[in-house]
């Protein structure tokens, strides 16, 4: 009899737990089903999967294997892939050759040339040290040309599948083995001195590489400023047209347009920095490759792959995405391709078990609408990638909610605040999330929240995201 006391409570104690497990287990997905019930997604399409990582268990899907446009969520790949295979050590090099001697006037009987190696994020202060280097050394007059020397990457500015019309615009900056100030320069716009008069606008970084086609006029003080500006295809020639009101300040850039052929952009400033330095070069900046037996003058070094992880996913940065995978193409299997770079991604997504029947990739950033990836995918490389030898870095690199990045405006005052580590992805129609979020008790959950064919704004559709990660926060 007292043995059957003691299995009727174990018994009923079970299937309190059972119940209650059910119970949580509807609950999420009732309450996650409703919240994509809001109309806004009406005629859309979404794809979600939750997993526990301490458990490894499902704990909510919708549509997960069925194939999405992710957009920028396609960094996650990119970044996991950099850091896997190069380690967070991995720097680039930026180095400055000559091609002749230094005669006893200071005179570079030859070329000045100027290797990059892909880095992402050299600026035009690291160019400036670099002229100071080559100060150092003795130099004053350079008697030959100063080669821009690209060659690391093959000649492929664009992805496959952009846009046209967003090619004038930051964030399809060309690639190059040899990048500066992201491939961009910044335009401001003031107004001019009076009603009617031109509006006046300045480059930064100030460079000959660039020219101006200013058309934007100055408008009374009460007038709603309209200013639009954008660069000729297939040129470097930037319009400016619009209307500026009187008293208007420039403090920020009104547009950060790309450039053409960034190497030779990067000459043009490099070139700049040097007569700043009081070295002249008598030739033209053109383009190069570095002949055999040059001499190695002086070199930049970037930051470590860790620190420019952070830079590609809290911005959303495409410029330093496609510029990975051609790295991973040049370090891996010797060409400085995407095709290349594709393969050891690919080769990555099969060692951790992605099923490739659900993955198509066509560039490093997302940026394309040819790139498809399932959620379940999503969350096979998040699952790995929290386990990996470099876990923290990764997770440390991605927006957190309500603070930084393109996560920083958003779930502010829920439990997702703080605790949410998500990439974020945009392009017209599409709208994704994918990261990572603790439960109230702490434990660790992967989610992956794909959205596409929704004819709402951003906004209302990353309004449903934030709900979907509050509600995860919010789990005992």
């Amino acid at each position: 009899m007292r043995y059957r006391k003691i299995f009727c409570r174990v018994l009923l104690t079970l299937l309190f737990w059972l119940a209650t497990g059910q119970l949580q287990a509807n609950t999420l997905e009732e309450r996650i089903d409703a919240l994509l019930k809001d109309p806004n997604l009406n005629h859309g399409i979404q794809g979600i999967v939750v997993k526990s990582l301490k458990t490894g268990q499902i704990i909510y899907e919708r549509n997960a294997d069925l194939v999405f446009i992710p957009a920028s969520n396609f960094k996650l790949l990119v970044g996991a892939v950099a850091l896997d295979r190069l380690g967070p050590d991995f720097t680039y090099s930026t180095t400055v050759y000559a091609t002749g001697g230094i005669n006893s006037r200071g005179v570079l009987e030859g070329d000045l040339v100027l290797k990059g190696s892909g880095d992402p994020i050299l600026n035009t202060d690291d160019l400036a040290s670099l002229a100071k280097q080559i100060k150092s050394k003795g130099i004053s007059k350079i008697a030959g040309n100063l080669l821009v020397d690209d060659s690391y990457f093959d000649d492929q500015r664009l992805g496959w599948g952009w846009s046209w019309d967003d090619i004038p615009y930051y964030y399809s900056a060309e690639i190059s083995a040899l990048n500066l100030n992201r491939n961009v320069v910044d335009a401001y716009v003031r107004p001019g001195q009076t009603v009617g008069s031109r509006a006046v606008v300045r480059i930064d970084p100030p460079t000959d590489y660039v020219k101006v086609d200013n058309s934007a006029t100055t408008g009374g003080p009460d007038i709603e400023k309209n200013v639009w500006v954008d660069r000729i295809l297939g040129s470097n020639t930037i319009r400016v047209r619009g209307v500026v009101p009187l008293g208007t300040k420039a403090n920020a850039p009104e547009e950060a347009i790309t450039v053409t052929e960034p190497a030779l952009y990067a000459g043009y400033v490099f070139r700049d920095r040097l007569a700043r330095e009081g070295i002249l070069v008598l030739g033209g900046v053109k383009s190069g490759t570095l002949p055999q037996g040059a001499t190695e003058l002086a070199v930049h070094r970037s930051a470590p792959l860790s620190r420019i992880l952070s830079l590609l996913m809290k911005p959303s940065d495409n410029l330093i995405a496609e510029v990975l995978l051609k790295t991973l193409g040049a370090e891996i299997k010797g060409q400085g391709t995407t095709n290349a770079g594709i393969e050891v991604e690919t080769e990555f997504c099969q060692q951790i078990g992605m099923d490739l029947t659900a993955l198509k990739i066509v560039d490093g950033s997302g940026l394309s609408r040819l790139n498809f990836i399932s959620p379940n995918n999503l969350i096979t490389l998040l699952a790995y990638m929290y386990g990996h030898k470099h876990a923290s870095i990764y997770i440390n690199s991605l927006p957190v909610a309500g603070v930084d990045g393109t996560l920083r405006n958003r779930m502010k005052g829920t439990a997702a605040e703080k605790n949410v580590r998500a990439k974020t992805g945009y392009v017209s129609r599409v709208s994704s999330l994918s990261g990572y979020v603790n439960t109230m008790s702490g434990e660790p959950l992967a989610f992956a929240i794909l959205m596409n064919n929704h004819l709402c704004t951003n906004s209302a559709a990353t309004a449903v995201q934030n709900a979907v990660c509050t509600t995860l926060a919010e789990l005992p």
